[in-house]
């Protein structure tokens, strides 16, 4: 997995805005992992969604996410069942996505087993804001397997893959405005972060 803790914003803004933000909030108890990251796309709702929610899409963004090896499907849907390949560790999993929540135009959750000793859960939500839909993505690991882990290590390389989901997305949402990283962690700052245009 290509994964670490640094967020990032574009620096062009003429075509569309994009922010994006981690979470790095630890996560209570110690068989548990929690992180999350937002993107703000000057796209509709709509068009975010269909990223979000159509497996084709899931596919060119999702980071975890190796390929699909089961049939195709147009979307996501409550109590869908979908068969993957799935990047943990440095190893390639054989596994099955279960939708285990979802909310049309609004999220979903997608539940994994198929790891050994440890549960995933991925996690997608959809927000319109002023002028911008954010999105929401977060992947959360819970296992006995993980008292025994260097927890920090692993939110790293947990927070650096949904950076790549969050950059892939945007890439794919806005292909004609290249994304240029900042150097630095950047968390949002309410003072400076509005006064460049972002909620």
């Amino acid at each position: 997995m290509k994964w670490g803790i640094m967020a990032q914003r574009s620096n062009r803004r003429r075509q569309g805005e994009v922010l994006i933000t981690s979470d790095t909030t630890p996560s209570h108890g110690l068989d548990q992992v929690r992180v999350s990251g937002t993107v703000s796309l000057a796209v509709s709702p709509e068009k975010l969604w269909d990223l979000l929610s159509q497996p084709e899409h899931i596919v060119s963004w999702m980071s975890e996410l190796h390929a699909w090896t089961g049939p195709a499907t147009d979307r996501v849907g409550a109590g869908r069942e979908l068969a993957a390949q799935v990047q943990m560790f440095y190893m390639i999993h054989d596994v099955r996505l279960v939708v285990t929540e979802y909310r049309p135009t609004l999220g979903w959750t997608m539940t994994c087993g198929g790891v050994t000793g440890v549960a995933v859960a991925f996690t997608v939500e959809v927000e319109q804001l002023r002028d911008v839909t954010r999105a929401t993505l977060g992947t959360s690991l819970h296992g006995q397997v993980l008292r025994d882990a260097d927890v920090v290590v692993l939110r790293h390389a947990i927070q650096s893959g949904l950076d790549s989901s969050l950059r892939q997305l945007a890439d794919i949402a806005h292909p004609d405005i290249a994304a240029y990283p900042l150097p630095v962690a950047l968390g949002y700052h309410p003072t400076r972060d509005r006064a460049a245009g972002f909620p």
